[in-house]
C-alpha cells in the first residue's frame, strides 16, 4: 500500500512517516525528499529526538540508493554520540538486531526517563523497538524504570474498599467516535468495584480528544494520589494524570510528539499500576497484539486481566455490527495463569456504524451528561454502544467468579 503524505508537512516527519512504519509497511524515501531532509538536518531545523527516530528507521529499513546521501552524512555512531556511552552500546546492539534482556531494559528505562542528555538517543530507542517490535522482556524492565519515577503520593499503600478496576484507553483517544468510558466505569462500579482511569496528554497521532479531556468536560478532577480511594467513590471513578503521577513520563508527551509514530509508550503507559489494582481492563491497538499485552499486564502484577479485541477505534467500546473477542487472564493459586477466550457476537439492531467527523469532547460529554439525567443521550448509536459494552464487560468479569 502507499503511503500518502502530506507536503505541508516537516520533510522530516514525512520522513519517518515512510521508514519509520514497521517491518512490513517502511518504504523507500523518494530522492527529494532525501534531499529535503539533509538539508533540513544540516541548517539545524529537526529535532534531536526526530533526528534519533528517523535514522533508526532508516537503517533498519536498509539503506536504498537514493538515501546513501544520508547515510554517508550520519553515521550511526554520531547521531546518538551526546548519549552516555552504555547507551550508545544499547543503540549499537539494537542496529545489530539483538533484543535487550530484562536487566539491560531496565538500565536504558532509568536513562529514557533521567534529565541526562541525549535525546536522539531516546529517538533511536523508540523507533527501534517499535520497528522490530518490543519482547517482553523489553517491556518488563522499561516498565520497573517507569514505576522508579512515580510520585511520593502514587507510592503509598491504597486505602482499603472494594477491589480496584485499572480502565485504560488508548492515550491519543477517537478521532471518529464518541467515548462511553465514563458511563462504562459508572455501571462497573454499581457493581460494586472501584474504577480508576490512566490519562494523560494527548501525544497523538490522533488529536481530536482523549478521555481526560472528556473527563475535563465533565467537570472531573485529576487525583492527587492513591490515598485520594479513601474518599467518596466519585460518579465516573477516579482520573490518574500521568502528570501528576511522573514528570519524566509527562515529559515523553513532548518528544513522541517528535518522534511521530507511537513508541513502545503507547502500550506500556495503560500499564503502569500505582494501585496495585486487582483488575485491567484494556484494549489491544491491533487484533494480533491481544496476547503481547496479555502477557505484559500479567508481568506487571495484575490477577485478573480483560483485554478487548475489536473495539471501536482500538478503544474498549463494542462495536454494534461485528463481534468482539474478549481476553481473559486470570492467577491461580500457584502463581500461573489461566487463560480464556471469550467471543461475544452482536445482533446488529442499526445499519452502519456511527461515523463522526471531528467529534468533540463537548459534545461527549454532554451525551453522558443526559445518559446519567435521563437514561438515555439523544444518540441511539451512543445508547447502544453503552449497553453492549457493559453488558459484554459484566460478563466477562463474572469469568473469575
Amino acid at each position: 500500500m502507499a503511503i500518502v503524505l502530506d507536503p505541508q508537512e516537516p520533510a522530516i516527519n514525512r520522513g519517518i512517516k515512510t521508514v519509520g512504519v514497521g517491518k512490513k509497511g517502511s518504504k523507500a524515501l523518494s530522492s527529494q525528499l532525501a534531499l529535503e531532509i539533509l538539508e533540513d538536518l544540516k541548517s539545524g531545523k529537526v529535532s534531536e529526538a526526530a533526528k534519533g527516530a528517523f535514522f533508526a528507521g532508516l537503517y533498519a529499513k536498509g539503506i536504498e540508493p537514493d538515501e546513501e546521501i544520508l547515510s554517508r552524512t550520519f553515521a550511526p555512531e554520531s547521531i546518538v554520540a551526546d548519549a552516555p556511552k552504555f547507551i550508545q552500546w544499547v543503540c549499537s546492539q539494537l542496529l545489530e538486531g539483538q533484543t535487550l534482556d530484562k536487566k539491560t531494559a531496565y538500565e536504558l528505562g532509568k536513562f529514557l526517563f533521567s534529565d541526562e542528555s541525549g535525546d536522539a538517543a531516546r529517538g533511536w530507542v523508540a523507533s527501534f523497538l517499535r520497528v522490530r517490535y518490543e519482547t517482553d522482556d523489553e517491556y518488563e524492565g522499561l516498565l520497573q524504570a517507569i514505576h522508579d519515577t512515580l510520585e511520593l503520593g502514587f507510592k503509598i499503600p491504597v486505602p482499603e474498599g472494594q477491589p480496584i478496576i485499572q480502565m485504560a484507553e488508548p492515550f491519543d483517544g477517537v478521532d471518529h467516535s464518541y467515548m462511553i468510558t465514563p458511563l462504562v466505569a459508572r455501571a462497573l462500579q454499581g457493581q460494586g468495584y472501584r474504577l480508576v482511569h490512566q490519562v494523560g496528554r494527548n501525544s497523538g497521532p490522533k488529536q481530536e480528544m482523549n478521555l481526560w479531556d472528556i473527563a475535563q468536560a465533565l467537570g472531573q478532577k485529576a487525583a492527587l494520589g492513591n490515598a485520594d480511594l479513601a474518599s467518596e467513590k466519585p460518579i465516573f471513578g477516579w482520573f490518574f494524570h500521568q502528570s501528576l503521577m511522573s514528570q519524566a513520563l509527562d515529559h515523553w508527551v513532548d518528544l513522541r510528539r517528535q518522534i511521530i509514530k507511537r513508541p513502545f509508550l503507547s502500550t506500556l503507559e495503560r500499564f503502569v499500576n500505582p494501585l496495585k489494582a486487582d483488575i485491567l481492563i484494556a484494549s489491544a491497538f491491533h487484533p494480533p497484539y491481544g496476547e503481547k499485552m496479555m502477557t505484559i499486564a500479567e508481568r506487571a502484577g495484575f490477577k485478573k486481566i480483560i483485554i478487548v479485541r475489536n473495539g471501536i477505534e482500538g478503544s474498549i467500546a463494542f462495536p454494534l455490527l461485528r463481534g468482539v473477542k474478549i481476553l481473559l487472564s486470570a492467577r491461580q493459586t500457584d502463581g500461573s495463569f489461566r487463560r480464556h477466550e471469550m467471543n461475544i457476537e452482536n445482533t446488529p439492531v442499526v445499519d452502519v456504524e456511527e461515523m463522526i467527523e471531528g467529534p468533540k469532547a463537548s459534545d461527549n460529554a454532554a451525551f453522558i451528561k443526559s445518559y446519567v439525567e435521563q437514561g438515555v443521550s439523544g444518540n441511539k448509536h451512543f445508547d447502544l454502544r453503552v449497553q453492549s459494552t457493559v453488558d459484554g464487560l459484566t460478563q466477562a468479569l463474572a469469568w473469575f467468579q
